[in-house]
């Protein structure tokens, strides 16, 4: 058991004092945003603001010195446009600048009054270029500037969640690392949050007759910590794989990420080239044939550099391999995904490279930044009270272990039945999954298997009768025939087929009576259906609810990796979740918890209306958990009966309220056409508050999920002990309930909120590795609030070498880059609100016994654990909250409502 974890975060050293830089910044000027904006809405005529990412991309890539470009210049002259190490002259940023205010510009137009007036916005848009010259200035920057929170949380200035990363990658890039004699040499590519750094040229991996080429990746960015009086840069590894296939197929919803390697295009200035520029394609669908986004710089480089060959689409998903290799200078890389199929360099670092990895970055930032603090465990019991799951060959110990998952199983499921049936619908296509998911059900609870397979079987055991039909599902699997007809868009035409086969899967399986059951659907993969919106799983789905069955789905077995069996197993514990079986297991504390305690768990869901029907909805999902409740543990809040009812028929209420419902009904709607506004669900959460406040609780809520519709839940706003809400003061906790709790998340999500962490060894031949456990600082007071949980390897992630190195394969292990290896997530938990002393005294309870904050935090952490789910990724209660995101299933309205006018055209309409 290792003793301590380190965290891949760096802070301020305050030993070396402040990382001052001096750059050279302009602005951009007022008559350019106003002039070029013009421009813009002749051809966008919605437009808010300028394009102005893809001319910030084309700067980074072409312009020498440029160390970074700053957020909003566009909209504000007094922010800087970019920072630069030298002056810019005005020769080479005039070319690219007109370069990219010729795509502002509209196409061709029939109508001559119309079209001259273009060409003179875009005469005097060019004009303006030479006659107004911003002005260059010094400034010096203090890469380490912080100032508190009214809740003592350290925020950097804001120019440094930008800034510092990139100077952070450049420090980094200018010297190599050294792994076993290779050098590795990293480009830079800005991402909306922080830089990455890839190694380059890829390395490649050769097995059988194929070659594979894969690269190093770290990614930088700044974040904060709750109550932390210091920022971080917080660092991740892993590796970027490279697409190489003959030819690369993007999918047709989200193309292809393609990283660029080009000369400057100024043939008297050379140097060592820094950065990777980031394009897209993208399928036309009027053309038919692969294109580039608007947002990429690759058709604009031509204009500039007549020297070199820049790659098209169709000929660099043709000759991917080549092209990464480069041809004349330049060179293209498209990033792998899990649509193209799969790699074969598995994904993922083992805990001794990433720990080298992490030595690199650490020499690299000395001596401005320092690593943080090392964190050791903070509660003795890192889990709950589980069945015993150890490995025996003993006979006796694995029937008595078998007898008693058999027995909480069926103790879970009788608790949601109220002594009436189960009833398990299997909708198959193969006779194989069939039997698979028959007998999957028969091992789940202990039920003697039918002697012959057929459509239905019936079991009778003590409390508790199961019902299983097995009927093929025939042409229900089958794509979608999305039609379009006259002015009908692709949401109303999803919609309308959707709907139609929910009605008829609800009249294949036929209304249920009472409780709700459970169908188990087979059906084929997600790129089975190519063109957007054919897929039926949501219709299914929606078939099911209105059949009053939860649903669960397994693929085909020749369209899916992994055994059968085990794929089954998965599938029917799914399927169970929804019936609302599951439950946490008893804790196993320093202290025990009230018996009446329960979680209240929030989740914010938000469907863009780029998804898969192309129709947005939103919800926030309340769920409630009483573990000692003998009947429906786990409930959700229904808003419009303003009542907790069972999970499950949570879950059939979210799938007929989302697809029924139309605009100004508040349940689902376009993206540009908000919901829910974040006071309204603050208003929700209040009344949440209220329903609860009868018995100690414990709220839970993902700070990422949840701070966009509640503000007051950003890192800067937080206050101990306080809540605080759109327009108020911060509020003491006991004003929402007298015996509340409350405990924030966060997890590493697309932004990298929260760092990555390995275990060092006790010396130093000790190889790194991964523990278990709850962690706090060394140097942690009584009243620390925030701590790390982490969890173990889930059973999946197999026995791979700890010290296994994938970037520079040794001669013993040729093969390690096709490893796979598990990325451990941590989560951060912070214990904003408990009952303290001071909390105690202000609200007349003085006698009363204060909570420790690091026993919360346990109790937390102990929910990540579970018999049937091990590990989760984040505790019980918000794990079941965030997955009824499942059933919000947006469709357009049938109907345009008589008189409606028009709806507002979305950002990037064309203007008619």
């Amino acid at each position: 058991m290792y003793r301590m974890i380190h965290q891949t975060a760096y802070e301020p050293d305050p030993a070396n004092g402040p990382w001052r830089e001096r750059y050279r910044v302009i602005g951009f000027p007022e008559e350019w945003r106003t002039e070029f904006l013009e421009l813009y809405r002749r051809r966008w005529r919605s437009a808010p603001a300028l394009p102005i990412s893809r001319l910030n991309a084309l700067l980074r890539a072409t312009a020498p010195g440029l160390v970074a470009t700053g957020r909003g210049a566009d909209r504000d002259a007094g922010n800087a446009w970019f920072y630069a190490t030298e002056e810019l002259p005005a020769e080479l940023v005039a070319p690219l600048l007109a370069s990219w205010v010729m795509t502002l510009a509209p196409g061709r137009d029939a109508d001559p009054v119309r079209a001259a007036g273009h060409r003179a916005a875009t005469d005097r848009a060019l004009a303006l270029i030479e006659e107004r010259t911003p002005r260059w200035t010094e400034e010096a920057v203090d890469l380490t500037a912080a100032t508190a929170s009214p809740g003592g949380t350290a925020e950097p200035d804001r120019r440094l969640y930008h800034l510092l990363p990139e100077q952070a990658g450049i420090r980094l890039a200018a010297r190599p690392l050294v792994m076993d004699g290779v050098e590795l040499r990293f480009r830079l590519v800005t991402r909306e949050q922080g830089v990455e750094l890839v190694s380059w040229p890829p390395r490649s991996y050769k097995r059988g007759k194929r070659t594979w080429f894969y690269s190093a990746l770290v990614t930088l960015t700044v974040q904060t910590v709750p109550f932390a009086t210091g920022f971080r840069l917080n660092a991740s590894y892993g590796v970027r794989r490279w697409a190489t296939g003959s030819p690369v197929s993007p999918s047709w919803d989200r193309g292809a990420t393609v990283l660029l390697d080009a000369p400057l295009p100024w043939p008297d200035l050379t140097g060592p080239r820094h950065r990777l520029a980031v394009n897209s394609m993208v399928h036309d669908r009027r053309l038919g044939t692969l294109g580039w986004s608007r947002r990429s710089l690759v058709e604009l480089l031509p204009e500039l550099d007549i020297q070199h060959v820049y790659p098209k689409p169709a000929e660099l998903a043709a000759e991917a391999e080549a092209w990464l290799g480069g041809r004349g200078d330049v060179a293209a890389g498209i990033l792998h995904g899990n649509a193209f199929g799969p790699h074969g360099v598995g994904a993922g670092l083992m805990p001794m490279e990433r720990a080298l990895l992490d030595e690199w970055v650490e020499d690299g930032l000395r001596p401005y930044l320092r690593r943080v603090t090392a964190l050791e465990r903070v509660h003795r019991r890192s889990k709950p009270r589980l069945l015993a799951a150890s490995s025996t060959k003993d006979p006796v110990k694995l029937a008595d272990r078998g007898r008693n998952r058999t027995q909480a199983r069926r103790a879970a499921v009788q608790a949601v039945l109220e002594g009436e049936p189960l009833t398990v619908d299997v909708l198959w296509q193969t006779e194989e999954t069939r039997d698979a998911l028959s007998g999957a059900l028969c091992e789940w609870l202990g039920l003697e298997p039918p002697e012959e397979p057929g459509e239905s079987h019936e079991w009778a055991v003590p409390g508790l009768r199961v019902v299983l039909r097995a009927t093929p599902i025939g042409a229900l699997a089958g794509a979608l025939p999305v039609r379009r007809e006259g002015r009908r868009t692709d949401a109303r035409a999803i919609a309308a087929a959707t709907r139609e086969r929910a009605v008829r899967t609800l009249a294949a399986l036929g209304l249920a009576t009472g409780r709700p059951g459970l169908a188990l659907v087979e059906i084929m993969d997600p790129d089975s259906y190519p063109v957007p919106g054919t897929d039926p799983k949501p219709a299914l789905r929606l078939g099911c609810a209105k059949a009053g069955r939860v649903s669960q789905f397994i693929v085909m077995p020749e369209r899916a990796d992994g055994p059968l069996p085990a794929r089954a197993r998965s599938v029917l514990a799914d399927g169970m979740r929804q019936l609302g079986t599951v439950v946490p297991p008893e804790q196993n504390l320093d202290e025990e918890l009230a018996d009446d305690f329960q979680y209240l768990a929030l989740w914010h869901v938000h469907q863009q209306a780029a998804g898969h029907t192309r129709y947005g909805g939103r919800q926030l999902v309340a769920l409630r958990i009483r573990p000692r409740d003998q009947e429906h543990p786990v409930r959700g809040w229904d808003e419009a009966a303003k009542e907790w009812v069972p999970y499950s028929r949570l879950l059939l209420t979210t799938a007929a309220t989302h697809a029924e419902t139309g605009p100004g009904d508040g349940a689902s709607r376009g993206s540009s056409d908000p919901v829910t506004p974040g006071t309204d669900v603050e208003r929700q959460i209040r009344a949440l508050l209220y329903q609860v406040r009868d018995r100690p609780t414990l709220l839970l809520a993902n700070s990422g999920n949840l701070r966009s519709v509640w503000p007051g839940l950003a890192n800067g706003r937080l206050v101990r002990d306080r809540l605080v809400f759109e327009g108020e003061e911060p509020a003491r906790l006991s004003l929402y309930g007298p015996d509340l709790r409350v405990v924030l998340l966060r997890d590493a999500n697309s932004r990298e909120e929260t760092p990555q962490w390995y275990a060092p060894g006790e010396s130093e031949d000790d190889v790194p590795g991964v523990s278990i456990g709850l962690w706090a600082p060394e140097d942690a007071s009584p009243d620390q609030r925030v701590f790390t949980s982490t969890v173990g390897k889930p059973p999946t992630a197999g026995g791979v070498r700890k010290d296994l190195r994938k970037l520079v394969p040794t001669v013993g292990w040729p093969h390690a880059p096709a490893a796979s290896a598990w990325n451990p997530q941590a989560v951060e938990l912070t214990v904003l609100g408990c009952s303290t002393e001071r909390e105690l005294a202000e609200s007349g309870r003085a006698d009363r016994t204060p909570d420790q904050p690091r026993l919360l935090a346990a109790a937390v952490h102990q929910l990540r654990f579970h018999d049937e789910y091990h590990p989760l990724s984040r505790p019980l209660p918000l794990h079941l909250a965030k997955l009824v995101e499942e059933y919000v299933i947006a469709l357009a309205p049938e109907l345009e409502p008589a008189g409606a006018p028009a709806p507002p055209p979305v950002r990037g309409e064309p203007a008619r």
